[in-house]
C-alpha cells in the first residue's frame, strides 16, 4: 500500500540566473554533496536541469576554452546523476536565449518568464533541451525520457502556446505554480488558483484554471508555507550573519569588478522576495540557505495542514537550490534524517519520473472540472 505523503524533491540545477558563477563551484560540488547524501538516506531526486545556459556555453567553446570545461563537467554530471541512479529533468531560464559573451562576460536578456517568448523561441529552446538531456542520459538508462518541466523563476504565463510546446515534446508534468505568489515585473501571477494540493488537468489558456477535460499535461503545485517569528527570524539571522560569504560566486572567478548591468538582471525588478506587511509571509516548501528550525518547521506545517485534507495520495513538492548549499550542509543532513524519522510510516520519497507514470497508472489523482 501507497504511503500517504509522495515528497518530491526537485533541484533546480544551474549557476546564477544574471549568467554569473563556475559549474564546478555552483553545480558540480554541492550536487555532489546532495546525491552522495540521498544515496546514503535511501533518497530519491530529480535534478531539475537548466539546459539554455548549457547551449549558449556550446556556441563559445572555441574561443573560451574555461567554457569548454564548464561545458564537459556539466555534461559529466549530468552522466553522474544517471549513474547514481537519480533522475534528470528539464528546467529552463530564458534570458539565457541568444546572450551576448563579451569580455568574459555573458550578457543576459531581462525576460525571464518563458510564457512571454514568441512560440517559436519556446519551441526551439524546449526541443533543443530535450534532445540534449536525452543524448546525454540515454546511454545510461535506454528507457530515460524528459517528462517533467520546471518553469525558471516560476514564469509559465500566457500558458497556451507554452503548455503546447511542452506537451508536443512529452512533458507531462509542469511544475512552479503556488497560489498567492505574484511577481508582477517577471509577468507572473498566481493569486488566484483553482486547485492547491493535488495534481490538475490545466486549461491550457490559463494554467491557474481546472480543465473540464484530463489532458496530457498536469500541474502539481508548490504547497505554501507561511513562517512563524522563530523560524523566519532563525532564517533572517542566519542570512544576516553569513553575509560576507567566501564562497560568494561574485568573489571568485573575475580578475575584474562584474559589469553592473549584469549583476543588476532580476526578474524581481527591485521587488523584495521579503515582504512584510499585515498579511503573513507566504512561500513555499524548499531547501537552499535555510537553517533546520526553518526547515522543521517547514514541513511540519505544510504537513499538518495537509493530513486535515480528504485525500489519501497527495504529492509534496520541495523545491531545492543546491547552488546555496554551502554552510548549510549540516542543517540538510539533519533535516532529510528528521522527516525520516517524523514522518518515516507517511512518507516516501519518489522521481517525478516514478510519479509521472504513477499518474499514467492512476489517472484518478489528477483533479479536473466537474
Amino acid at each position: 500500500m501507497k504511503k500517504r505523503f509522495c515528497i518530491l524533491i526537485e533541484d533546480d540545477w544551474e549557476v546564477l540566473g544574471n549568467g554569473l558563477g563556475n559549474v564546478a563551484q555552483l553545480q558540480y560540488l554541492p550536487s555532489l554533496y546532495f546525491m552522495k547524501l540521498a544515496r546514503r538516506l535511501g533518497i530519491n531526486l530529480t535534478f531539475m536541469v537548466e539546459v539554455a545556459q548549457q547551449l549558449e556555453y556550446i556556441k563559445v567553446l572555441d574561443s573560451d576554452y574555461n567554457l569548454r570545461v564548464q561545458k564537459n563537467l556539466w555534461d559529466d554530471n549530468i552522466r553522474l546523476m544517471a549513474e547514481y541512479g537519480f533522475d534528470v529533468q528539464l528546467h529552463l531560464h530564458p534570458q539565457w536565449f541568444k546572450a551576448e559573451n563579451k569580455d568574459g562576460y555573458f550578457y543576459l536578456r531581462d525576460n525571464w518568464n518563458i510564457g512571454r517568448y514568441d512560440q517559436s523561441v519556446q519551441h526551439e529552446l524546449i526541443t533543443k533541451s530535450v534532445s540534449y538531456l536525452e543524448q546525454l542520459v540515454k546511454p545510461i538508462k535506454p528507457d530515460y525520457k524528459v517528462v517533467a518541466y520546471k518553469g525558471g523563476s516560476w514564469g509559465l504565463q500566457p500558458s497556451n502556446t507554452l503548455l503546447q510546446e511542452l506537451d508536443k515534446a512529452g512533458i507531462k508534468i509542469v511544475m512552479g505554480v503556488r497560489k498567492g505568489m505574484a511577481l508582477p515585473g517577471n509577468g507572473v501571477d498566481y493569486m488566484e488558483v483553482e486547485e492547491t494540493v493535488m495534481p490538475y488537468s490545466p486549461d491550457y489558456e490559463d494554467l491557474r484554471k481546472v480543465d473540464t477535460k484530463k489532458n496530457n499535461i498536469s500541474v502539481i503545485p508548490l504547497q505554501p508555507y507561511s513562517p512563524g517569528p522563530v523560524p523566519l527570524g532563525s532564517f533572517v539571522y542566519r542570512l544576516m550573519k553569513s553575509k560576507v560569504n567566501p564562497l560568494d560566486p561574485m568573489r571568485h572567478f573575475y580578475d575584474q569588478p562584474v559589469p553592473e548591468k549584469v549583476k543588476a538582471l532580476s526578474p524581481f525588478n527591485n521587488e523584495s522576495k521579503l515582504k512584510f506587511g499585515l498579511k503573513p509571509y507566504t512561500t513555499h516548501l524548499k531547501i537552499g540557505n535555510q537553517p533546520f528550525t526553518y526547515l522543521k518547521s517547514s514541513i511540519d506545517s505544510v504537513l499538518g495542514n495537509l493530513k486535515k485534507t480528504p485525500y489519501e495520495r497527495i504529492p509534496v513538492l520541495i523545491e531545492c537550490h543546491t547552488k546555496q548549499y554551502p554552510q548549510y550542509y549540516n542543517d540538510i543532513e539533519k533535516f532529510l534524517g528528521y522527516i525520516q524519522d517524523k514522518y518515516g510510516n507517511e512518507v516516501e520519497f519518489k522521481t517525478l519520473s516514478a510519479f509521472a507514470k504513477e499518474l499514467d497508472e492512476n489517472p484518478s489523482l489528477v483533479k479536473v472540472k466537474k
